[in-house]
Order: structure tokens, then sequence, then C-alpha cells
């Protein structure tokens, strides 16, 4: 479990593989900070999510709750 803290609302979240091992991966979401007014794209390591974030790139805008996402492996389009 990972707790962003109370001013921070998580949307939808997607397992992104990595590798061959089952598990290994990324949890991928859009994170909406109450505070700021803005989204940031969040990466939890799916082995480890109570880590919290390996990677967090700031959005300049909001994204609105129900975006939702899919991930298509490279040359599967």
């Amino acid at each position: 479990v990972w707790d962003p803290g109370a001013q921070f609302s998580g949307g939808e979240w997607l397992f992104v593989p990595t590798g061959d091992p089952e598990g290994e991966g990324v949890l991928m979401s859009y994170v909406y900070d109450h505070t700021e007014q803005r989204s940031a794209l969040v990466l939890l390591d799916a082995r480890d999510v109570a880590a919290g974030p390996v990677a967090r790139v700031p959005l300049p805008d909001r994204v609105p709750y129900g975006f939702h996402a899919t991930w298509v492996p490279a040359g599967e389009i």
C-alpha cells in the first residue's frame, strides 16, 4: 500500500510489465494535488509499492477523474 497523503487523490492504476517475472513492472497513474490544483504522472515499482514513487512527472494542468489509459508494447499497435 502507498498513501500519497491527504492533499492527493489517485486515479485508476495501470500495470506496465518491465520484465519476464510475473509482477515485475511499474504501476502508473495520474495523481491530483488538491493544494496545487495540478496533476502528476506517478510511477510505483509494482514489487515495492510501499516505497513510494520511483518517478513523478509534474503536469501543467489537472487530469480529469475518469481519464483512462492503456499500455500497448512497441510493435503491437
